[in-house]
């Protein structure tokens, strides 16, 4: 009878087309010990049907707009449409008298997260300008942190790395011989169409965050971007690289030079020209991007002639800039909050303590719960899945934090150590320091950590190189940050015994000279490379006192 109704439960899904036997075992979400709210929705052994209509109606009726007094984020119609098919599928179950399964557990639970990360985020947002006492714990996380990662060195061999189910959290990739493509894999996969030179037209101004941005959409309107500047315009394109290759679903930014980017204004919108685009993200963010402008200019007859679609542009306003990126935000994914590490047990995943250490090798500082997100991702088909973001990685690869001025600043290869972990005796001592401590970082072990390790080890030369030029450094600072980044894998594979499959050679007293400038010196930047062309600077450590934007 169960083989009868597995096969009747796998038919039904298919008809629905909300979940496959492989997708479940892709994305598996369920723990060692379920949390006690995954219990309360269930009565014996079946599906407790009145609780179940409850978590739904919360998370499909729009006509619920607080919680706790606060405001929930308006339901996109994708997500809505992903609820629905998960409590079909169980409300067919319990009218079916079918006994719960794993697969009713994964879906129980995949609500249950959607649920309590609505009225977390919901209260992330609420409090979003950060008090005085929040900076302080802040700040004071940055200097606890370079002290409590402490860990006992352990005696292991090299079979004794555990292995890891696929979740949302995290996934294995394909084939280790390509793991520095899993960012296009998946960008792919949510139909991201970045293209070497990009024609955008501006949609409106962005209120959120530290970095100035705006909302753009490209010229088929099927995507919208997302347009920043600024310092981390290197450092997020390469973290986030990191973090997929590494096994993590990532926010997707691209990094564009001179002149490869235009922005064109359609003379609707609130900004219809570059003064005023100066203009408003100098009032927003008390940013001047003006030193980081090309050129501006009127869309021409010619320019239409290379991009066909910008002929209703024709007489418009364009501007192109000397360095920027761009981020994707694809239709197929909706944000629906954090991946609120501190709820649902979360901290029993390996995959997230693990990520202490993915931080650590990139040296971000910027861990705070609101730089994840929940997604529900569509596929196609109406089949619709459940991914966790690892979001703006760019607060990272150098960063320098003055407490008094509240100011800081990133991308300072000076300021990136050579070594992720400082040795003494038998322990390792994490070196990067993270303004929130979350739960699944307390939580970190010894063996956690070496299960990261197993995968940094799997980055080779050639990956690491590859990656590093798509952020578009000037070569000398790449060239500074090849050597680093291979110092700080190398550093971490010490830490925890790995053999080295891919050993990368590297060089701490490098020494740069271009055009008979040393610009490198015994591993150190030492000029401030091209200021001209990089406003940001490489050296200053003056940033932008952005206090998160707020």
């Amino acid at each position: 009878m169960r083989i009868q109704r597995s096969v009747l439960i796998t038919f039904f899904l298919f008809l629905i087309g909300t979940y496959s036997p492989a997708q479940i075992e892709r994305g598996s979400l369920i723990l060692p010990q379920h949390p006690p709210e995954l219990t309360g929705l269930i009565n014996k052994d079946q599906i407790d049907l009145k609780k179940l209509r409850e978590l739904t109606n919360f998370l499909t009726n729009r006509d619920i707009k607080f919680y706790q007094e606060v405001p929930l984020k308006k339901r996109k119609k994708a997500f809505l449409r992903h609820i629905k098919h998960l409590s079909e599928k169980l409300e067919w179950e319990y009218f079916n008298k079918v006994s719960l399964t794993d697969s009713t557990i994964e879906i129980l639970y995949e609500m249950l997260l959607f649920e309590k990360s609505m009225k977390h985020s919901a209260i992330l947002e609420a409090n979003s300008t950060l008090s005085f006492q929040q900076k302080r714990r802040l700040l004071k996380n940055t200097k606890k942190s370079l002290r409590m990662f402490s860990f006992e060195r352990k005696k292991t061999g090299e079979k004794t790395v555990l292995q890891v189910k696929n979740s949302p959290f995290w996934h294995q990739p394909d084939t280790l011989a390509g793991i520095h493509l899993q960012f296009d894999d998946l960008a792919k996969q949510k139909k991201i169409k970045a293209r070497k030179r990009m024609v955008i037209v501006f949609k409106e101004l962005s209120y959120s965050g530290s970095t100035p941005k705006i909302k753009a959409n490209d010229l088929d309107f099927d995507n919208e971007w997302s347009l920043k500047w600024g310092d981390e315009a290197h450092t997020d394109v390469l973290g986030s690289r990191i973090f997929a290759a590494l096994g993590y679903d990532v926010d997707h930014p691209y990094f564009y030079g001179e002149d490869q980017l235009t922005l064109v204004f359609d003379g609707i919108q609130t900004v219809k020209n570059s003064v005023q685009l100066v203009d408003s993200l100098t009032f927003i963010y008390g940013v001047d991007i003006s030193p980081f402008i090309s050129t501006a200019g009127i869309v021409t007859q010619e320019m239409a002639k290379e991009h066909k679609k910008l002929n209703p542009y024709i007489g418009f306003e364009y501007v192109r800039f000397k360095k920027c990126f761009i981020e994707g935000r694809p239709d197929r994914v909706k944000r629906i909050g954090t991946i609120i590490p501190g709820l649902l047990k979360n901290e029993q995943r390996r995959e997230l303590r693990a990520a202490l250490l993915a931080h650590a090798f990139i040296g971000n500082w910027d861990t705070r719960e609101e730089n994840t997100a929940l997604t529900t991702v569509h596929d196609g088909n109406y089949n619709y899945r459940i991914s966790a973001v690892f979001a703006d990685l760019g607060t990272s690869l150098g960063v320098k934090v003055s407490p008094l001025s509240g100011d800081f600043k990133v991308g300072l290869v000076n300021e990136l150590s050579w070594e992720v972990f400082q040795i003494k005796k038998n322990k390792i001592i994490l070196k990067n320091s993270i303004n929130a401590i979350l739960k699944p970082y307390q939580a970190a072990t010894y063996e956690d950590l070496r299960w990261m390790a197993d995968k940094i080890r799997h980055i080779t030369g050639e990956m690491l190189a590859e990656m590093i030029d798509e952020a578009g450094w000037p070569a000398p600072i790449a060239a500074l940050y090849f050597q680093k980044m291979a110092s700080r894998r190398a550093s971490i594979l010490l830490a925890f015994d790995l053999k080295d499959p891919h050993p990368i050679p590297f060089d701490k007293m490098l020494t740069v000279i271009e055009d008979g400038v040393k610009v490198v010196d015994n591993g150190k930047l030492i000029i401030d490379y091209e200021r001209e062309k990089n406003p940001e600077s490489f050296l200053s450590t003056k940033g932008r006192k952005r206090n998160y934007g707020h």
